[in-house]
């Protein structure tokens, strides 16, 4: 008994702790209440406020405020919590503070928001129009709005069309920004042109400062198009200055800003929403490939007068198309045919794309070294090109007439050309061909065939005769050494840009076999350079037209797939049979002593066995 109420007073102390304990958890326990009101009223739609939602006690959960989403476009949140003891009595009070913005006038319901198994209540407020029931403070409001145009309400498909924003103010803002264009019903490629301008404007009666923004729009897609209103968000006065400088006003925005006390406050402004109603490809165009535009013209320069050339000095010749109203992506490529009697050698594009407040403005030029191998007269064929014109809405055809050549000299021992890319009639250009500005991808120019010269008599061919005899006799006396003799340092490679054709061809078929589109034409360009080594093909059409049919319908099909439509449909099977019956141009394999030459798994361009 005595051991039992030793230490009493330890034990009050125990109740006491114990009284404490429960008298927190008691009040924190005890289910949350939640209110909810607007940091101002009246509210305009054209105006930002705050909804606060108090919760007294300890909610059930994280609030989620997904269903403002509906009437109020949320713009950011942030939280408050405070702890109090009164008389014993632990309170908490938790504010969540929702920065919202109208997306419409008139009565608006601000919804329940769930707090886990909490519940905030529901709260109706009237939003005002953007020009009526503004106090004096929001008066100021008014002196900025905003106006959206185009100028073409009907384009044809990946026409350009330039969006004008222009920005009315009579006073002075802070921190403001614009957001992008942004369409729904289809893909638009949108590009900014060139700088803002700024300029004053009188408009009924009063003098306005405009701040004037242009786009140029190019729809990848027919049918009905909408752009989603824009808005410029700033931060306008809220009131007038209250000077602090004992100087008095200087009238200069500096001093006054530094030596005055000024509240600002968030504002929206929206512009109204446009619509397109873009054509498809008209059914009079003609041409293989789908170029719309403004202005289309083809130059050609040359470093000698083609009528006076010799054989072995090379020339050069230089194309160019310059285009006004289209991206670089959508030029076709520029080439040249292959000439019996010519060596022509293409220089790599050089591309331009000059964005001016009128539109896009593109020029592709090359360079192609001529060499004359044998003399007499060539002519190099008409380069022409079918394209719509999106002023007059009809087809028009720029064209570059037939080039002679006359060539004299002795003839040149040079070995023939491998046969140069033929002309590419493809399909229209794709989206992600005008997104990535890929000169790779681009088609050809139409071109018509060849005209042989005719300067090659009797006596040149039977000089190329007894040329060739020699050649051979020469030819056997070196394999006949060669067997007799093991060379000691390995060969070089034929081709340093040849890749592995083993390792190509594998990557073709693990990409036929994923049914993967842009694998399949990343792995079918990768075996080019191996089937290809001169003029090596850098796009699906250009290698449409070294193969015959059906393996060129298959591979126009993955390249209309790939940038035109999506569901167009694309035979793996036809391509990779296809490709295995192609014979590549010269022997790329490689020089392998004592190793035992086994026959691939797919074609290679190397030892067969």
């Amino acid at each position: 008994m005595m051991s039992r109420n030793s230490n009493p007073g330890k034990r009050t102390k125990t109740v006491f702790s114990m009284a404490i304990l429960l008298l927190f958890f008691g009040s924190w326990v005890q289910a949350a209440q939640i209110s909810v009101k607007t940091d101002h009223s009246p509210v305009a739609v054209d105006e930002t406020f705050q909804l606060i939602f108090t919760v007294d006690g300890e909610p059930d959960g994280t609030p989620d405020f997904s269903p403002l989403e509906k009437d109020f476009e949320v713009l950011g949140t942030s939280q408050s919590r405070n702890i109090s003891i009164v008389n014993g009595k632990a309170s908490r009070t938790t504010r969540y503070l929702v920065n919202v913005l109208p997306r419409r006038s008139g009565e608006l319901t601000v919804p329940s928001v769930n707090f886990g198994k909490d519940v905030s209540p529901v709260l109706k407020l009237r939003v005002q129009d953007a020009t009526t029931g503004k106090t004096p403070a929001a008066a100021s409001g008014d002196a900025v709005f905003m106006e959206v145009s185009v100028d073409e309400n009907e384009p044809w498909v990946q026409q350009q069309v330039i969006l004008t924003v222009r920005i009315y103010s009579r006073i002075q803002w802070k921190e403001a920004s614009l957001s992008d264009p942004q369409f729904r019903g289809g893909e638009v490629l949108v590009q900014k042109l060139g700088d803002d301008r700024r300029y004053q404007k009188q408009r009924d009666g009063q003098s306005w400062q405009v701040i004037e923004r242009r786009y140029a729009l190019f729809p990848q897609k027919s049918g009905e198009l909408s752009m989603d209103p824009l808005s410029l968000n700033l931060r306008i006065p809220a009131g007038r200055k209250q000077q602090r400088s004992p100087f008095g006003s200087f009238n200069d925005p500096f001093f006054d800003d530094f030596f005055s006390s000024r509240s600002y406050r968030n504002k929206v402004v929206r512009s109204k929403s446009l619509s397109l109603k873009v054509r498809p490809i008209p059914a009079d165009f003609h041409g293989k490939r789908w170029l719309v535009a403004r202005d289309v013209r083809l130059e050609e320069s040359w470093s000698d007068a083609p009528e006076d050339l010799k054989t072995g000095e090379p020339v050069t010749r230089t194309l160019a198309i310059v285009a006004d109203g289209v991206t670089l992506g959508q030029l076709p490529e520029l080439t040249l045919p292959r000439i019996q009697g010519l060596r022509i050698y293409p220089d790599d594009p050089v591309n331009k794309e000059q964005a001016t407040d009128k539109g896009i403005l593109s020029t592709s030029s090359r360079k192609f070294a001529i060499i004359p191998t044998h003399p007499g007269e060539y002519q190099l064929p008409a380069v022409e090109l079918k394209w719509w014109n999106s002023a007059v809405g009809k087809e028009q055809t720029v064209r570059l007439e037939p080039r002679k050549l006359k060539v004299t000299g002795a003839v040149q021992n040079m070995p023939l050309p491998a046969p140069a890319s033929p002309v590419a009639n493809p399909l229209a250009p794709s989206p992600q061909q005008v997104q990535q500005t890929s000169e790779s991808n681009r088609p050809a120019l139409t071109v018509a065939s060849p005209v042989a010269g005719n300067g090659v008599n009797t006596w040149l061919i039977a000089g190329n005769v007894v040329l060739a005899v020699l050649w051979l006799f020469t030819l056997v006396l070196y394999l006949r050494a060669r067997k007799a003799v093991v060379p000691a340092v390995l060969p070089e490679e034929h081709g340093k840009n040849v890749p592995d054709m083993g390792r190509a061809w594998r990557q073709l078929h693990q990409a036929i076999q994923s049914g993967d589109a842009a694998e399949v034409r990343s792995a079918l360009l990768e075996l080019a350079p191996g089937l290809w080594p001169e003029q090596t093909p850098r796009s699906l059409e250009a290698m449409a037209e070294r193969v015959d049919a059906p393996l060129s319908d298959a591979l126009l099909n993955l390249s209309r797939h790939l940038y035109a439509d999506s569901r167009v449909s694309w035979d793996a099977e036809v391509i990779e049979s296809g490709m295995k019956t192609i014979r590549p141009h010269g022997d790329q394999g490689k020089y392998q002593p004592d190793k035992p030459v086994l026959k691939p798994l797919y074609p290679d361009s190397g030892y067969q066995g």
